[in-house]
């Protein structure tokens, strides 16, 4: 027993030094790291900054003729369920499709895009590809689809368009 307690009292007294080291070293580091993660409110891609936005933000903009939706999820999923309205263009193959979805892409227009969440970046990708064609006004739906269809948001199906 005593053997355990001896075994467990040296492992704690380790962490506390290591725990001490690290936490000393953060406070005099001119840039040091937060104690929580605090996700970040927007993103720089191609020298432009792209806000991120909730489910609930996005949907304010729904039914705006000037808003655009566009899924970047895999053909399956968007088949399977999107935001009504939305417009596939999955970063696989955005150079192929885009043409035959360009006129539903209106200069000026506002973006918002979705994937699969906070840890998906094919809507980065495909945000990436539309600065370099000129649009400007984007936003990234951070929580994605699945934050959307949870918060029960209007959703349709369909074969692709």
């Amino acid at each position: 027993m005593n053997t355990i307690f001896s075994i467990f009292l040296r492992a704690a007294i380790i962490a506390l030094i290591c725990f001490c080291i690290g936490s000393g070293s953060n406070f005099i580091r001119a840039w040091q790291l937060p104690w929580l993660y605090i996700p970040p409110n927007e993103i720089t891609i191609s020298g432009h900054k792209i806000p991120f936005c909730t489910a609930d933000e996005a949907e304010k903009w729904l039914d705006d003729p000037q808003t655009v939706f566009i899924d970047t999820r895999h053909e399956k999923d968007y088949a399977a369920g999107h935001v009504r309205g939305a417009i596939f263009l999955s970063p696989e193959n955005k150079e192929q499709r885009f043409p035959g979805i360009e006129p539903l892409v209106p200069q000026g227009s506002k973006l918002i895009l979705y994937c699969y969440g906070p840890d998906c970046d094919m809507a980065e990708t495909v945000a990436a590809f539309l600065i370099d064609l000129g649009h400007s006004h984007l936003m990234i739906m951070s929580d994605g689809y699945p934050g959307w269809e949870q918060k029960g948001l209007p959703i349709e199906q369909s074969n692709g368009r």
